[in-house]
Protein backbone atom coordinates (compact mmCIF):
# COMPACT_ATOMS: atom_id res chain seq x y z
CA UNK A 1 0.00 0.00 0.00
CA UNK A 2 1.94 3.33 -0.97
CA UNK A 3 2.51 6.32 1.23
CA UNK A 4 1.01 9.57 0.23
CA UNK A 5 3.18 12.32 -0.17
CA UNK A 6 0.99 15.23 0.64
CA UNK A 7 -2.42 16.06 2.58
CA UNK A 8 -4.19 16.36 -1.26
CA UNK A 9 -6.74 13.17 -0.76
CA UNK A 10 -8.13 14.85 2.13
CA UNK A 11 -8.11 18.73 1.52
CA UNK A 12 -9.96 19.59 4.54
CA UNK A 13 -7.77 18.43 7.58
CA UNK A 14 -8.48 21.78 10.04
CA UNK A 15 -11.97 19.69 10.07
CA UNK A 16 -13.28 17.86 12.54
CA UNK A 17 -14.27 14.79 11.04
CA UNK A 18 -15.58 10.87 12.37
CA UNK A 19 -16.89 8.81 9.98
CA UNK A 20 -17.23 5.26 10.68
CA UNK A 21 -19.34 3.08 7.85
CA UNK A 22 -21.55 0.17 8.74
CA UNK A 23 -20.40 -2.90 9.86
CA UNK A 24 -17.67 -1.08 12.21
CA UNK A 25 -16.68 -3.40 14.93
CA UNK A 26 -15.36 -1.21 18.37
CA UNK A 27 -14.71 -3.28 21.22
CA UNK A 28 -13.47 -0.28 23.66
CA UNK A 29 -13.11 0.00 27.28
CA UNK A 30 -13.21 3.45 28.87
CA UNK A 31 -11.03 5.47 31.70
CA UNK A 32 -13.84 7.32 33.19
CA UNK A 33 -17.62 8.14 32.90
CA UNK A 34 -19.01 10.60 30.81
CA UNK A 35 -17.06 9.90 28.36
CA UNK A 36 -17.74 12.61 25.34
CA UNK A 37 -17.07 10.18 22.06
CA UNK A 38 -21.00 8.44 21.03
CA UNK A 39 -18.78 5.69 19.97
CA UNK A 40 -17.44 4.56 23.31
CA UNK A 41 -21.12 4.43 24.69
CA UNK A 42 -21.58 1.37 26.05
CA UNK A 43 -18.07 0.47 26.71
CA UNK A 44 -17.24 -0.78 29.98
CA UNK A 45 -15.47 2.39 32.78
CA UNK A 46 -12.94 0.67 34.18
CA UNK A 47 -11.45 3.33 36.97
CA UNK A 48 -8.10 1.86 37.08
CA UNK A 49 -7.65 2.59 33.65
CA UNK A 50 -8.01 6.28 33.99
CA UNK A 51 -6.31 6.08 37.30
CA UNK A 52 -3.05 4.91 35.18
CA UNK A 53 -3.42 8.32 33.35
CA UNK A 54 -5.23 6.35 29.95
CA UNK A 55 -8.62 7.77 28.17
CA UNK A 56 -9.71 4.97 26.51
CA UNK A 57 -8.41 2.23 24.82
CA UNK A 58 -9.96 -0.50 22.50
CA UNK A 59 -9.43 -2.74 19.40
CA UNK A 60 -11.36 -1.11 15.93
CA UNK A 61 -12.42 -3.63 12.64
CA UNK A 62 -13.44 -1.21 9.85
CA UNK A 63 -12.92 -0.58 6.36
CA UNK A 64 -13.49 2.58 3.55
CA UNK A 65 -15.33 5.38 3.99
CA UNK A 66 -13.64 5.15 7.66
CA UNK A 67 -12.09 8.70 8.57
CA UNK A 68 -10.82 10.01 11.58
CA UNK A 69 -9.67 13.93 11.82
CA UNK A 70 -8.76 15.46 15.08
CA UNK A 71 -8.19 18.56 14.82
CA UNK A 72 -5.60 19.22 18.21
CA UNK A 73 -4.51 15.94 20.18
CA UNK A 74 -4.87 16.54 23.82
CA UNK A 75 -3.16 13.75 24.86
CA UNK A 76 -0.59 11.13 23.42
CA UNK A 77 -2.50 8.58 20.84
CA UNK A 78 -0.71 5.11 20.32
CA UNK A 79 -2.64 3.13 16.98
CA UNK A 80 -0.77 -0.36 16.23
CA UNK A 81 -2.40 -2.29 13.44
CA UNK A 82 -3.62 -5.96 13.41
CA UNK A 83 -4.30 -6.88 10.05
CA UNK A 84 -5.19 -4.83 6.95
CA UNK A 85 -4.06 -0.87 6.92
CA UNK A 86 -4.58 2.66 6.46
CA UNK A 87 -3.40 6.17 6.22
CA UNK A 88 -2.05 7.76 8.61
CA UNK A 89 -0.97 11.55 8.61
CA UNK A 90 2.58 11.96 10.11
CA UNK A 91 5.27 14.18 9.81
CA UNK A 92 3.43 16.63 7.31
CA UNK A 93 2.01 13.62 4.75
CA UNK A 94 -0.19 11.04 4.98
CA UNK A 95 1.85 7.37 5.68
CA UNK A 96 0.99 3.96 5.33
CA UNK A 97 0.33 2.23 8.44
CA UNK A 98 0.21 -1.50 7.66
CA UNK A 99 -0.02 -5.14 9.61
CA UNK A 100 2.52 -5.16 12.45
CA UNK A 101 3.12 -0.99 12.25
CA UNK A 102 2.44 1.16 15.23
CA UNK A 103 2.59 4.86 15.30
CA UNK A 104 2.68 7.25 18.37
CA UNK A 105 1.48 10.37 18.36
CA UNK A 106 2.33 13.16 20.71
CA UNK A 107 -0.14 15.98 21.93
CA UNK A 108 -0.86 19.02 20.05
CA UNK A 109 -0.73 17.35 16.58
CA UNK A 110 -3.01 16.72 14.00
CA UNK A 111 -4.65 13.62 14.52
CA UNK A 112 -6.21 12.09 11.09
CA UNK A 113 -6.30 8.88 9.98
CA UNK A 114 -8.70 6.74 7.32
CA UNK A 115 -9.78 3.17 5.22
CA UNK A 116 -8.08 2.88 1.58
CA UNK A 117 -10.85 1.46 -0.56
CA UNK A 118 -10.66 -2.60 -0.76
CA UNK A 119 -8.43 -2.87 2.38
CA UNK A 120 -10.24 -3.87 5.55
CA UNK A 121 -8.35 -2.26 8.65
CA UNK A 122 -8.19 -4.20 11.88
CA UNK A 123 -6.27 -1.76 14.59
CA UNK A 124 -5.91 -1.40 18.23
CA UNK A 125 -5.47 2.14 20.33
CA UNK A 126 -4.88 3.48 23.56
CA UNK A 127 -5.28 7.44 24.15
CA UNK A 128 -3.73 8.92 27.07
CA UNK A 129 -5.67 11.16 29.15
CA UNK A 130 -5.05 15.31 28.43
CA UNK A 131 -2.11 16.18 31.26
CA UNK A 132 -1.28 12.66 32.48
CA UNK A 133 2.30 11.96 32.39
CA UNK A 134 2.57 8.47 31.03
CA UNK A 135 4.76 8.08 28.42
CA UNK A 136 6.92 10.87 28.80
CA UNK A 137 10.40 10.56 28.17
CA UNK A 138 12.84 11.71 26.17
CA UNK A 139 11.19 9.93 22.95
CA UNK A 140 8.30 12.32 23.96
CA UNK A 141 9.84 14.81 20.91
CA UNK A 142 9.61 12.51 18.51
CA UNK A 143 6.88 11.13 16.71
CA UNK A 144 7.30 7.77 14.65
CA UNK A 145 5.98 4.60 13.15
CA UNK A 146 7.58 1.06 13.05
CA UNK A 147 7.32 -2.04 13.13
CA UNK A 148 5.80 -3.33 16.29
CA UNK A 149 3.75 -6.46 17.42
CA UNK A 150 0.08 -5.14 18.71
CA UNK A 151 -0.86 -8.60 19.53
CA UNK A 152 0.10 -8.70 23.41
CA UNK A 153 -1.57 -5.25 22.89
CA UNK A 154 -4.59 -6.34 21.52
CA UNK A 155 -5.12 -9.40 24.25
CA UNK A 156 -4.57 -7.14 27.11
CA UNK A 157 -7.29 -4.67 25.94
CA UNK A 158 -9.51 -7.10 24.99
CA UNK A 159 -8.76 -9.03 28.89
CA UNK A 160 -9.47 -6.18 30.43
CA UNK A 161 -12.84 -5.51 28.63
CA UNK A 162 -14.04 -9.20 29.11
CA UNK A 163 -12.90 -8.56 32.73
CA UNK A 164 -15.07 -5.48 33.28
CA UNK A 165 -17.70 -6.67 31.43
CA UNK A 166 -17.81 -10.20 33.82
CA UNK A 167 -17.68 -7.69 36.79
CA UNK A 168 -14.24 -8.41 37.81
CA UNK A 169 -13.37 -7.16 41.76
CA UNK A 170 -11.08 -3.63 41.65
CA UNK A 171 -8.09 -5.42 42.17
CA UNK A 172 -8.41 -8.11 39.12
CA UNK A 173 -9.17 -5.07 36.41
CA UNK A 174 -6.14 -3.21 37.86
CA UNK A 175 -3.70 -5.52 36.89
CA UNK A 176 -5.05 -6.02 33.77
CA UNK A 177 -4.91 -2.13 33.08
CA UNK A 178 -0.90 -2.34 34.26
CA UNK A 179 -1.07 -4.99 31.04
CA UNK A 180 -2.16 -2.10 28.55
CA UNK A 181 0.02 0.64 29.81
CA UNK A 182 3.04 -1.57 30.06
CA UNK A 183 2.51 -2.59 26.40
CA UNK A 184 2.91 0.59 25.62
CA UNK A 185 5.20 2.38 27.46
CA UNK A 186 7.62 -0.79 26.09
CA UNK A 187 6.86 0.74 22.60
CA UNK A 188 7.95 4.16 23.64
CA UNK A 189 11.19 3.09 26.05
CA UNK A 190 12.48 1.27 22.10
CA UNK A 191 12.80 4.46 21.01
CA UNK A 192 14.38 6.67 23.86
CA UNK A 193 16.66 7.80 21.19
CA UNK A 194 20.57 8.10 21.71
CA UNK A 195 21.37 10.77 24.31
CA UNK A 196 24.07 12.75 22.52
CA UNK A 197 20.82 13.13 20.10
CA UNK A 198 18.39 14.28 23.29
CA UNK A 199 21.50 17.18 24.03
CA UNK A 200 21.26 17.91 20.86
CA UNK A 201 17.69 18.62 20.47
CA UNK A 202 17.36 20.26 24.02
CA UNK A 203 19.98 23.05 23.02
CA UNK A 204 17.63 23.34 19.70
CA UNK A 205 14.63 23.90 21.82
CA UNK A 206 16.24 26.23 23.80
CA UNK A 207 17.38 28.08 21.01
CA UNK A 208 14.81 27.74 18.02
CA UNK A 209 15.46 31.63 16.59
CA UNK A 210 19.14 30.62 15.62
CA UNK A 211 19.94 29.64 12.50
CA UNK A 212 21.14 26.18 12.66
CA UNK A 213 23.20 24.65 10.15
CA UNK A 214 23.84 20.64 9.77
CA UNK A 215 27.71 21.36 10.89
CA UNK A 216 26.53 23.32 14.13
CA UNK A 217 24.22 20.61 15.28
CA UNK A 218 26.79 18.19 14.51
CA UNK A 219 29.02 19.97 16.65
CA UNK A 220 26.98 20.27 19.63
CA UNK A 221 25.86 16.72 19.49
CA UNK A 222 29.48 15.90 19.57
CA UNK A 223 28.82 14.02 16.65
CA UNK A 224 29.93 13.49 12.62
CA UNK A 225 27.12 15.25 10.43
CA UNK A 226 26.84 11.36 8.90
CA UNK A 227 26.58 9.76 12.26
CA UNK A 228 24.01 12.68 13.32
CA UNK A 229 21.67 11.52 10.24
CA UNK A 230 21.90 8.05 10.89
CA UNK A 231 20.84 8.55 14.89
CA UNK A 232 18.46 10.85 14.26
CA UNK A 233 16.51 9.12 11.26
CA UNK A 234 16.17 5.97 13.74
CA UNK A 235 15.37 8.16 16.62
CA UNK A 236 12.79 10.37 15.00
CA UNK A 237 12.74 8.95 10.96
CA UNK A 238 13.33 12.33 10.23
CA UNK A 239 16.22 14.13 8.95
CA UNK A 240 18.39 16.37 11.64
CA UNK A 241 17.01 20.05 9.67
CA UNK A 242 13.40 18.00 9.16
CA UNK A 243 13.40 17.60 12.65
CA UNK A 244 14.53 21.22 13.52
CA UNK A 245 11.45 22.60 11.55
CA UNK A 246 9.22 19.69 13.56
CA UNK A 247 10.16 21.07 17.00
CA UNK A 248 9.87 24.97 15.56
CA UNK A 249 6.57 24.19 14.16
CA UNK A 250 5.97 22.57 17.72
CA UNK A 251 6.70 25.24 19.65
CA UNK A 252 4.63 27.49 17.48
CA UNK A 253 1.33 25.86 17.97
CA UNK A 254 2.15 25.98 21.39
CA UNK A 255 2.34 29.67 21.27
CA UNK A 256 -0.71 30.26 19.37
CA UNK A 257 -2.51 28.96 21.86
CA UNK A 258 -1.13 30.71 24.90
CA UNK A 259 0.06 33.95 23.64
CA UNK A 260 -1.52 36.63 21.21
CA UNK A 261 0.91 37.87 19.38
CA UNK A 262 0.68 38.24 15.95
CA UNK A 263 2.03 34.89 13.70
CA UNK A 264 5.27 37.70 12.84
CA UNK A 265 6.41 37.81 16.32
CA UNK A 266 5.95 33.74 16.22
CA UNK A 267 7.69 33.36 13.18
CA UNK A 268 10.23 34.98 14.67
CA UNK A 269 10.78 33.14 17.89
CA UNK A 270 10.93 29.64 16.29
CA UNK A 271 13.24 31.06 14.11
CA UNK A 272 11.39 32.03 10.27
CA UNK A 273 12.28 35.83 9.28
CA UNK A 274 9.85 35.57 6.50
CA UNK A 275 6.14 34.59 7.76
CA UNK A 276 4.73 33.74 4.59
CA UNK A 277 7.28 31.01 4.59
CA UNK A 278 6.83 29.85 8.10
CA UNK A 279 2.95 30.24 7.54
CA UNK A 280 3.91 27.65 4.57
CA UNK A 281 5.29 25.45 6.78
CA UNK A 282 3.41 25.25 9.52
CA UNK A 283 0.22 24.54 7.48
CA UNK A 284 2.42 21.66 5.43
CA UNK A 285 3.98 20.30 9.23
CA UNK A 286 0.82 20.69 11.43
CA UNK A 287 -2.38 20.15 9.04
CA UNK A 288 -3.45 23.57 8.84
CA UNK A 289 -2.65 27.73 8.47
CA UNK A 290 -1.56 29.05 12.05
CA UNK A 291 -4.41 31.46 11.79
CA UNK A 292 -6.71 28.46 11.41
CA UNK A 293 -4.62 26.67 14.38
CA UNK A 294 -5.20 29.33 16.97
CA UNK A 295 -8.89 30.42 16.26
CA UNK A 296 -10.11 26.93 16.14
CA UNK A 297 -8.25 25.74 18.77
CA UNK A 298 -8.89 28.87 21.57
CA UNK A 299 -12.20 28.37 20.87
CA UNK A 300 -12.68 24.85 22.07
CA UNK A 301 -10.25 25.71 25.08
CA UNK A 302 -12.69 28.53 26.15
CA UNK A 303 -15.98 26.22 25.67
CA UNK A 304 -14.02 23.46 27.99
CA UNK A 305 -13.66 26.34 30.53
CA UNK A 306 -17.09 27.28 30.49
CA UNK A 307 -17.98 23.55 31.14
CA UNK A 308 -16.06 23.85 34.25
Amino acid sequence: MPARSSASCNPELWKEEDIRPAGTVTLGVSGAKGASRSWLAGSPVVAALGALGLAHAGVLTTSHPYRIVRTKLSGAYFMATLSGGGQVFLNGRWQACGEGQAVLLMPGVLNAFYAEKGCPWSHCWVRVAEGAEVLRGPADRMQVMTRWNAAPLSLAVLGLREAALAGAPPPVLHRWAELVLVSVEEFRRSFDPDPRVVRLWEAVERHLAEPWTMSEMAQVASLSAEHLRRLSRAATGRSPHAHLVHLRMKRAAELLLSTDWPIKRIAEVVGYANPFVFSTTFKKVIGWPPSSYAARNKVGITAKAERR
